[in-house]
């Protein structure tokens, strides 16, 4: 009984600390992107980002608004050698056309990594203080 109850708490921790389970394709409108995101994005919220087409990988993080831009910012790990699987953030680097679906319009993105220092002012806005190694920061940008 303790090794189910363990494996369940280690479970949930996983979701809770790396996020939802990834999916596939996402459906919906496609959508222009707009010049500016605060009508769509008031602050945060929650967007699905796809990625990868010829083997299409989804996953719901936490947009947010930057000054004029569309961010996500990943976990300090997620390039980490020891990580257990592929992250996102590892995806996008090598595939950086994504998808972006707020509520049913979909926007055709490029996620664009931020280095510092423009990275460090991104998540210092995020609350980061002092701003730690790993965290990787896209901006959505108009492909093109």
């Amino acid at each position: 009984m303790r090794t189910i109850v363990v494996a369940v708490l280690g479970l949930v921790a996983l979701q809770v600390g790396c996020g939802p389970i990834p999916g596939g394709t996402l459906s919906g409108k496609v959508t222009p992107a707009p010049s500016d995101w605060a009508a769509t994005v008031p602050d945060k919220r929650f967007c699905e980002i796809e990625s990868r087409p010829a083997n299409p990988h989804s996953i719901q993080l936490e947009c947010f608004r930057f000054e004029d831009g569309l961010y996500v910012n990943s976990h300090r790990w997620a390039l980490a050698s020891w990580w257990p699987v592929a992250s996102w953030a590892a995806i996008w680097i090598d595939h950086p056309d994504v998808r972006v679906r707020i509520a049913d319009a979909i926007y055709e993105l490029r996620a664009a990594r931020i280095p510092d220092p423009a990275r460090s002012q991104v998540l210092r806005h995020r609350g980061y203080d002092p701003v730690p190694d790993g965290i990787l920061v896209f901006r959505f940008e108009p492909r093109g």
